[in-house]
């Protein structure tokens, strides 16, 4: 098979790297290969069963068109001053600007307009007083929230989009290796346990998200490809009664809380806070299971959840963040 663009995972990178070349106008012929379901096909058996079955061969939670947003909160954090090291590496001027950009397009396929955390300026400022005196940092960030529900459908959205503008998409099948001559990327060989096919195309996208970082980093290892480690996000979720978060639930909706407590001094911060919010479990290899928040736009809980995490960069001689994130989780 042959392509243009052939893009190795349907989660967020993926779906904007098509939608960008749509929205400017590329004609060339664009290939998308998701090892999980479209987004309409995926449904958590959790719903009936109350417990996790450990759904083989992956979690529908984490896997599958839109990646493991789709069955998140459904929230976006408007500000450079949350997330990962895009500020660092682009200028914090043109990673706001590129965030608000991102933003219109989740308004255009129909994300709740309504954006939380503004205003309130007096009861903020007692929120920072408290924080401050706790050795806390509140770095203020608006935030739009979706919705787990709603979040799938605006996705659905995307995903007919994208099809309806010409974007192969081939559900199921999970990509093996890298087609390389002279050093060359020429594409990339899948399979779905059944049939296995070799997609040429001019440029390959690998954008295999979380669910695929280990088996990107062996991928850069074998074919000695450049890369290097990022940062990995260890912690806990906690979950208390709503009550305890009333003020900055109402507030805030979000508290995005940065700190670096002794002894250590690690960098430790609150992240992903889901008011009436649902703890939920996901599966990853080696049958570890970790925990995620959702936030559904209508139904609630008497409970809020929140995860506090620790940040830590690896360096030589010790590279392997996601093993090391992995062994933790098991000995846990």
């Amino acid at each position: 098979m042959n392509a243009d663009v052939v893009i190795i995972g349907a989660g967020p990178a993926g779906i904007f790297t098509a939608l960008e070349m749509i929205k400017k106008g590329s004609r060339q012929k664009i290939i998308m290969v998701e090892k999980g379901q479209a987004v309409e096909n995926r449904h958590c058996p959790k719903d009936k069963t109350k417990k996790c079955v450990n759904c083989k061969p992956y979690c529908h939670i984490t896997t599958g068109f839109s990646g493991a947003g789709a069955f998140s909160d459904g929230k976006l954090s408007l500000s450079y001053e949350v997330g990962g090291d895009l500020p660092t590496l682009i200028t914090p001027e043109l990673a706001q600007e590129t965030i608000n950009y991102a933003d219109q397009i989740y308004l255009d396929f129909g994300a709740d307009e309504h954006i939380e955390g503004l205003g309130n300026d007096e009861e903020r400022k007692e929120i920072r007083k408290h924080a401050i005196q706790a050795g806390l940092k509140l770095v203020d960030c608006p935030i739009r929230h979706m919705g787990t529900e709603k979040a799938q459908g605006i996705y659905y959205a995307i995903e007919k989009y994208l099809q309806e503008h010409g974007v192969e998409m081939y559900f199921g099948y999970e990509c093996s290796n890298l087609i390389l001559e002279n050093d060359v990327c020429k594409g990339v060989s899948v399979s779905n346990g059944k049939v296995d096919m070799e997609i040429y195309a001019k440029h390959t996208v690998v954008a295999t998200g979380r669910r695929g970082a280990d088996w990107l980093e062996k991928l850069c290892a074998e074919h000695n490809i450049a890369h290097a480690p990022g940062t990995v996000d260890i912690g806990v979720r906690v979950e208390v009664r709503n009550e305890v978060m009333e003020t900055v639930n109402r507030v805030l909706y979000e508290s995005k809380l940065v700190g670096y407590p002794r002894p250590f001094k690690n960098k430790v911060r609150t992240f992903c806070q889901n008011p009436g919010g649902f703890v939920s479990q996901e599966n990853y290899d080696n049958n570890l299971a970790v925990v995620n928040g959702h936030s559904y736009k209508e139904k609630k809980s008497d409970n809020t959840n929140l995860s506090i995490l620790c940040s830590h960069n690896f360096s030589v001689p010790f590279n392997q963040p996601i093993a090391y994130a992995q062994k933790v989780g098991e000995l846990t």
